[in-house]
C-alpha cells in the first residue's frame, strides 16, 4: 500500500511540473523578437543636407566660404561652394610708414579680389574600414570665377564704386576629413587648390599684369546637416 501511495505521488508531481511553461526561456523567446540597435556606430548620414562656413588660410591672406552639401549615396556627395578672397602678386611686400603707421605696398595699383563659385562631387574613402568619427574624403569642381579690382590708392568707398569685374572659369580639387559623430552638424578641415586662370591680365603692380589666380587653402570647415 505505501508503495502504491508513492508512486501515485510522483505521478501528479511529474504531472504538475510538465504543464508548467519554462520560466527560464521566456525572456529569451521575448526579447529575440526586438530588434538590435548598434548604439556603438551612430549613422552620421541620416540627414542628406548641410550647409556650412569655410574659414580660409592660403598664401595671399584670408578667405571667407560659404558651402552646400547635398548627399547622392552613403558615400558621394554633389557640393556647391562660394568663396571670397584677396590675390596678391608673388613679389608684393608690405610696409608700414613710420610717420602714419599705415601699411602700403609700393608700385601696388590695384586691390584684387577673387570670387569662384564650384560645382562639384565629393567622394568619402574607406567607409567600411575606418570608424564613423574619422571621415575622410576627396572632391573636385569647376565653375565660373569673378575678379575684382579696384583702386589701391583711393579710400575704400571711393575704391569699390570705381572698380571692374573680370570674369571666367576655374576648377579645383584637394582632400579633407570630417570629425566627430553629431548626426546634426559636421566639422572638419580640408586642403584646396584652386585653378583659376583669367584670358586677359590683370594688374595688380603696376606693369606686371597676372593671368592666373591660382591659389592654395586650407579651409576649416563648421556646418549643420538637415
Amino acid at each position: 500500500m505505501r508503495n502504491l501511495t508513492v508512486l501515485i505521488v510522483l505521478a501528479l508531481t511529474t504531472t504538475a511540473f510538465a504543464g508548467q511553461p519554462d520560466v527560464a526561456a521566456r525572456p529569451d523567446s521575448l526579447y529575440s523578437s526586438l530588434p538590435v540597435r548598434n548604439i556603438s556606430r551612430p549613422d552620421t548620414n541620416l540627414k542628406p543636407n548641410a550647409l556650412g562656413l569655410d574659414l580660409m588660410i592660403g598664401n595671399s591672406g584670408f578667405g571667407l566660404g560659404f558651402s552646400y552639401i547635398h548627399a547622392l549615396s552613403s558615400t558621394l556627395s554633389w557640393t556647391l561652394t562660394l568663396t571670397a578672397s584677396e590675390a596678391k602678386a608673388p613679389n608684393e611686400i608690405d610696409y608700414i610708414d613710420p610717420f602714419t603707421g599705415q601699411k602700403f605696398v609700393p608700385g601696388k595699383i590695384n586691390q584684387l579680389f577673387v570670387f569662384p563659385a564650384m560645382i562639384g562631387l565629393q567622394y568619402r574613402l574607406f567607409k567600411d574600414q575606418i570608424t564613423d568619427s574619422f571621415r575622410p574624403y576627396v572632391f573636385a569642381g569647376l565653375g565660373p570665377n569673378a575678379v575684382f579690382a579696384a583702386p589701391y590708392d583711393q579710400p575704400l568707398g571711393y575704391s569699390f564704386s570705381h572698380g571692374k569685374g573680370y570674369f571666367g572659369m576655374g576648377a579645383y580639387f584637394g582632400a579633407g576629413a570630417y570629425f566627430g559623430l553629431d548626426p546634426h552638424s559636421l566639422m572638419g578641415v580640408s586642403l584646396r587648390y584652386y585653378v583659376l586662370p583669367m584670358s586677359h591680365g590683370i594688374e595688380s603692380m603696376q606693369n606686371e599684369p597676372m593671368a592666373n589666380f591660382n591659389t592654395f587653402f586650407i579651409a576649416f570647415n563648421i556646418a549643420t546637416q538637415y
